[in-house]
Parts: C-alpha cells; sequence; structure tokens
C-alpha cells in the first residue's frame, strides 16, 4: 500500500505543479528564438458553424473591420446544416457593410480582384464540425489558413501577429490567446483561473519548441500542412497541429493574439465542453498514434506530461484514498489522518462544485473546478471505452 500511496502522490504532484515548473525553468534556459517579420501572402479565414446566427453575425462584421487593415483576403464559413437563418442573416451583414464601406470590395463569392472575398458553404446534412472544415480547407486559397470559431471577438492586429511567426520557416502553426473578458460566478472564475494556469505551461512550451495543440477560438497554420481529418475527431484543434509537429514544425503560442470570450456560467455546461475536449484525446490513440510514439512525435515528452498524464488524475487521486484507506485499516495513525484530509477535501471540493453554480466566489470557483474537472476526466475516459464519441457538437 505504501508504495501506491508514494507512485499515486509523486504522480499527481508531477502533473499538477512539477512539469510546470519544470517546463518553466527549461524554457527559461533553452529559449529557442523565433524570427518575425510582416507578412504579405494573406491569410484565409475558416469558420465551422452550427446554428450560430447571432454570434456569427457579430463574428463577420468584427472581420470585416479588421480586413480594412489586415492581411484578411478570404473568409470561409461551413454552416454544417443550419436550421436558425444564419446564412440570411450573413448576407445582409455583408450588404450592410457595403453601403457603410463603399470601397471595401467585400461580396459573396466571386468579384474582380477584391480585398476580401466572403464565401458561404452551406450543407444541407449535419455532420460535424472536422467534416466541414475538411470542405473549407480543401477550398481555401490563400497560404496561410486561419481557423477559428463563431463566438469569439477577434481583437485588432491579432491576425496580423500570428502571421508574423510565419517568417520563420520552422513555424507551422500559431496558436492565439484566449481571454476571458469577464468572470463574475464561480463557473467562470474557476474557469479563469486555471486558463491563467494553463497558458503559462503553453508559454514555456512554444519557447522552448512547440505547444501540444493549440487554441480553437484563434489559430493560424500553413495551407500545405492542412491534411483532410477524420469526421468524427472531436479535437481537431489538437490533431491539426500535432500533424505538422510530427512533420518537424513548431507550434507556438502567441500571447499578443488575442480573441476575447465570456467561460461558461455554468459548471455543468463546463463539464460537457471538458468532457467532450478530453474525450478527443483519448480518441487520438486510434486517430494519430504515432503522437504517442517517442519515435515519430518530437514533443513526445511535453505531450504525455502536458496532455496524456492530466487524463489519469482521478484515478492518481483515487489510487492514493485508497492506499490511505488501507494503511489506515491496518492501524497507521498517520494514514488515518491524511485519509480523512483527503476525504474532507475532495467532500468540500464537490459542494464548492454545487455552491459555485449559485454563489459569485473564486475561491468557490477554484476549489470546485478541481472536481468539476476531474468528474469530467471519468466521464471522458468512460466515454473512450465505449466509444460514445459524438462529432456533431450539441447546442
Amino acid at each position: 500500500m505504501t508504495w501506491i500511496l508514494a507512485l499515486s502522490v509523486a504522480a499527481l504532484a508531477y502533473v499538477y505543479a512539477g512539469y510546470p515548473a519544470l517546463i518553466g525553468l527549461w524554457a527559461q534556459f533553452r529559449p529557442r528564438p523565433v524570427r518575425k517579420a510582416p507578412y504579405e501572402g494573406g491569410a484565409s479565414i475558416l469558420i465551422a458553424a452550427y446554428n450560430e446566427g447571432d454570434a456569427l453575425a457579430r463574428k463577420l462584421e468584427n472581420l470585416l473591420e479588421l480586413a480594412q487593415a489586415e492581411p484578411i483576403r478570404e473568409i470561409w464559413i461551413g454552416l454544417d446544416g443550419g436550421t436558425d437563418g444564419t446564412a440570411l442573416r450573413i448576407n445582409e451583414k455583408i450588404r450592410i457593410f457595403n453601403i457603410q464601406h463603399p470601397t471595401s470590395n467585400v461580396q459573396v463569392g466571386e468579384n474582380p480582384q477584391p480585398a476580401t472575398k466572403v464565401h458561404l458553404l452551406e450543407f444541407e446534412t449535419r455532420r460535424g464540425k472536422a467534416a466541414v472544415l475538411n470542405d473549407l480547407m480543401a477550398q481555401a486559397t490563400r497560404p496561410i489558413f486561419v481557423l477559428m470559431d463563431a463566438r469569439q471577438r477577434v481583437e485588432a492586429g491579432a491576425v496580423t501577429r500570428l502571421l508574423e511567426n510565419f517568417a520563420d520557416e520552422q513555424v507551422g502553426v500559431v496558436s492565439g490567446e484566449l481571454v476571458y473578458e469577464t468572470a463574475v460566478g464561480g463557473a467562470q472564475k474557476g474557469a479563469e483561473s486555471y486558463w491563467g494556469y494553463e497558458k503559462f505551461i503553453r508559454r514555456s512550451e512554444s519557447r522552448l519548441w512547440a505547444v501540444p495543440g493549440a487554441t480553437g477560438a484563434l489559430y493560424a497554420i500553413r495551407k500545405e500542412l492542412c491534411e483532410p481529418i477524420p469526421e468524427n475527431t472531436l479535437v481537431d484543434d489538437v490533431l491539426i497541429p500535432m500533424r505538422a509537429v510530427l512533420k518537424g514544425y513548431r507550434c507556438l503560442f502567441e500571447p499578443t493574439a488575442r480573441v476575447f470570450d465570456w467561460p461558461s456560467a455554468r459548471f455543468d455546461q463546463e463539464g460537457l465542453r471538458k468532457r467532450r475536449t478530453l474525450a478527443g484525446i483519448w480518441q487520438l490513440a486510434v486517430l494519430e498514434p504515432r503522437i504517442f510514439s517517442f519515435a515519430d512525435n518530437p514533443i513526445a515528452f511535453q505531450w504525455y506530461s502536458h496532455k496524456f498524464l492530466r487524463l489519469l488524475t482521478p484515478f492518481f487521486a483515487l489510487a492514493a484514498l485508497l492506499a490511505l484507506a488501507g494503511l489506515a485499516c491496518a492501524g497507521s495513525l498517520a494514514a488515518q489522518g491524511l485519509f480523512a484530509a483527503g476525504a474532507a477535501a475532495a467532500l468540500a471540493s464537490g459542494l464548492a462544485y454545487w455552491g459555485g453554480r449559485h454563489v459569485r466566489s473564486r475561491a468557490l470557483g477554484l476549489l470546485g473546478a478541481f472536481f468539476g474537472v476531474n468528474w469530467a476526466l471519468v466521464q471522458a475516459a468512460w466515454d473512450a471505452a465505449t466509444g460514445t464519441f459524438e462529432a456533431r457538437w450539441k447546442k
């Protein structure tokens, strides 16, 4: 029992504290610089959406304004079997924009030498994000693709700053930074604080060599690195960048390229999002097993330390509690005290997870987030074991 306890605690300590400290120090002493310069080739924006009429109308307005000063040459929007009249709203948004900006040359479809082209692809059958992205990537023409979600607001200059990194020929993917504009509830405050911790790790990995994945809300990739992905892919923002890494390219984190969002206001909504994402990491073992190979993956150490071992943390914690319980039953007073403390901490986190739905508190958000993340990890493992992957996202 003692060795089980020791190994479990050591694994938890490494995942949550040891690896972040190690990668931070490693990047501090062995950083690999990136050559930056203005990028003249232009970019294609790719957005796959399902029933995002309100958000997509705001997003398109945001992008069309940015296109007046940034190298956005195409905007490709794929509507995945939507039922909310998004296409009508997008066409109306473009018409109004052209009236207000008569020299912008923003049109739907073909237009002689336009500054920016907007293309709408409407699909009657709902297939999921990965299938729509495959179609968008096959038709976009610019040398750099910038993939983003429908919801988040892109900061002025973000696309330009992403593209500057591609002056370095070793750079294949560049991920932007997701910033939470406001966090008022327990779930939001917990997500905001956890994301700050996550960004520290990504910045360190980027300085060292590459991040194992990108921020789906905003990332750019070279056109030649984009290959069709399986239509059942759950985490396209991990699979697509990691395939570039497998080819020897860097995947960077660019904190000056920012998009703004609001974290989910409810723990159950945040849990569903995490569960899907975490199940997608398990799924990659089937879709792209080379990612898990030290022979094929140049950042396998970061992959296992940052991504994979996190999937196992609730099982490490359970093993530690069971080991303490066994030692406590054997008469160890120390084990009895530690087991009581561990059980109390788990109970407190579970109660905070529930209470954070009703009380606006950063402390509750952080404490409840620990339970929420681990519960999502257990559910994701079950999804992986039973093969219950759903490529079509739910509103």
